[in-house]
């Protein structure tokens, strides 16, 4: 009797054993799973990183670009109608002056005095209103 109790709790120790095993390597599994997991995450947000840093400099490598062909652009401009005005002047100068007209508009009168015409209108086409009415 003795020995089928002690083969029972032998039995009992060795179940309890397996099962603490079983749960070490499940443990176990689960700290390499998250390990796994860590690391991915942290590759993830690497290339992350490094895909918006080529980003970053190939849009500063276009702005570049566009700033030096506008300058470019703007250069070749200013050249070009630097030439032209100088030429246009020397026409200018040599061409004989026979008449300068100069006119200005003061247009603020001009208002003045459209704002006081519809105005005048205004009134006496109520007048006339009033009286046939």
């Amino acid at each position: 009797m003795r020995q089928i109790y002690s083969l029972k709790v032998q039995a009992k120790t060795a179940q309890r054993d397996r099962k603490a095993q079983a749960e070490k390597k499940a443990e176990a599994v689960k700290k390499a799973a998250s390990v796994k997991k860590a690391e991915a995450v942290k590759k993830a947000a690497a290339a992350k990183k490094a895909a918006a840093a080529k980003k970053a400099e190939a849009v500063k490598k276009a702005e570049a670009v566009k700033k030096a062909s506008a300058a470019k652009k703007a250069e070749a401009s200013q050249r070009v109608k630097s030439r032209s005005q100088i030429d246009s002047q020397q026409k200018r100068d040599s061409k004989t002056e026979l008449l300068t007209v100069s006119v200005s508009l003061n247009t603020g009168k001009i208002v003045s005095i459209a704002s006081i015409g519809i105005l005048a209108s205004a009134i006496l086409v109520s007048a006339m209103v009033l009286m046939t009415g």
